[in-house]
């Protein structure tokens, strides 16, 4: 496609999804950042700075040259319409390339909810050899009613074998249904033909009955459902084709009670490597405290602090917030991603740049920051920290 029919097409999205959110259809898909002073936004996307085209300069930071891995980057292709009402997304893996390079960056993971990357890891790799671009999968409805371990397997054996990440349930998750402000009137609905219940659970009751079916009070007794032990088990067990590499596991969207659950299962089966995906956004919830409990609990647990703090002045209630979850983590056990990808959000290696500035405007040292954008990302990975790194 040429510039100037990219550029339209480009425009035409925009001027789609403005029309949409005005009629009311594109509703919220997940709440922002706890603890900010003002509502981040109720719809991925949003509240996560102005949009920028592809023409703009990039943002640069010394923490993300040499060596930076974006590990939750959202782009295209994706799905855009009202089975999910996620954000139309401002760019594809050909573009975030074309920037991760001029950024300085050394690789991205490719974000989906719905779908597996790993073949898009592959041919982006074959075009892009010098990048390591790495896929996963979710376990949301598009993989099966129930968390999906036979969908796991598939994935390892995609050619290349660069799917690495599995996300628990995140826009279907039960914690979701009632986390989310339009989940059961306007989610479930359309789930409701196809499902019963209209959410992925991860666990359940002693007694058998949902985990949240007393929200916001979890059952008593509860425990992780037989196909998420068995998901995991395979995360823990199987390795990739031809890369040889071993899965991560992610949490997902799921309550800090249901992710304390897979996170000591995870280190029972012998996870490798697990992410406590996003704890500070407000769909799971997560307390500082929490977070520190949660880290302690093996030796390669990670809690992700992703990038809208980026887009505050530095003394702000959600980047103090972000300070306290990252010390309380510690550096050894954080990293930072953008998250952004979405069509009113910064470009994700330029929310990364934005993040490391205002980390470093806040006390952070040069290998603090270091460990937070490029050796805690490679460690999860598998890869070698870049040469001058600790």
């Amino acid at each position: 496609m040429s510039v100037g029919p990219r550029l339209q097409f480009t425009a035409t999205v925009v001027a789609v999804v403005a029309a949409i959110v005005v009629a009311g259809v594109l509703v919220a898909g997940q709440a922002g950042e706890r603890g900010a002073a003002a509502p981040q936004g109720r719809g991925e996307g949003r509240g996560r700075g102005p949009a920028m085209k592809l023409s703009d300069p990039v943002i640069t930071d010394p923490a993300i040259q040499n060596g930076g891995i974006d590990m939750h980057a959202h782009q295209d292709p994706d799905s855009n319409g009202p089975s999910y009402g996620q954000a139309a997304r401002s760019d594809d893996a050909l573009d975030l390339y074309e920037r991760a390079k001029a950024a300085g960056m050394r690789g991205f993971v490719i974000k989906e909810h719905l779908d597996q990357s790993a073949g898009l890891a592959y041919y982006m790799r074959k075009l892009h050899p010098e990048m390591e671009i790495f896929g996963g999968m979710g376990s949301n409805f598009t993989t099966g009613p129930k968390v999906n371990p036979w969908a796991i397997i598939h994935m390892t054996e995609m050619k290349g074998g660069w799917g690495r990440i599995v996300w628990m349930p995140s826009w279907d998750s039960e914690n979701s249904s009632h986390k989310v402000g339009n989940y059961m009137t306007t989610l479930a609905p359309r789930r409701a033909p196809y499902f019963d219940p209209p959410f992925v659970s991860v666990a359940r009751c002693a007694d058998g009955g949902r985990f949240w079916a007393n929200y916001p009070k979890p059952c008593d007794g509860g425990d992780l459902l037989p196909e998420v032990k068995e998901a995991i088990k395979i995360i823990a067990t199987t390795k990739t084709r031809d890369s040889n590499g071993d899965l991560i596991l992610a949490t997902g969207h799921n309550s800090p009670e249901e992710d304390m659950m897979m996170i000591k299962e995870a280190v029972k089966a012998g996870v490798k490597h697990i992410i406590i995906t996003h704890p500070l956004l407000d769909v799971v919830g997560m307390t500082p405290a929490q977070i520190k409990q949660a880290v302690a609990l093996g030796p390669e647990i990670y809690a992700e602090f992703v990038s809208p703090f980026g887009n505050q002045d530095p003394s702000s209630p959600i980047v103090k917030q972000t300070i306290e979850g990252i010390r309380a983590a510690g550096v050894d056990h954080a990293f930072v991603s953008s998250d952004t990808g979405q069509i009113n959000s910064v470009f994700q290696p330029d929310a990364l740049a934005k993040c490391a500035k205002v980390l470093r405007a806040n006390g952070f040292t040069e290998p603090e920051l270091a460990k937070l954008f490029k050796v805690n990302p490679a460690k999860i990975l598998g890869l070698a920290p870049p040469a001058g790194t600790q």
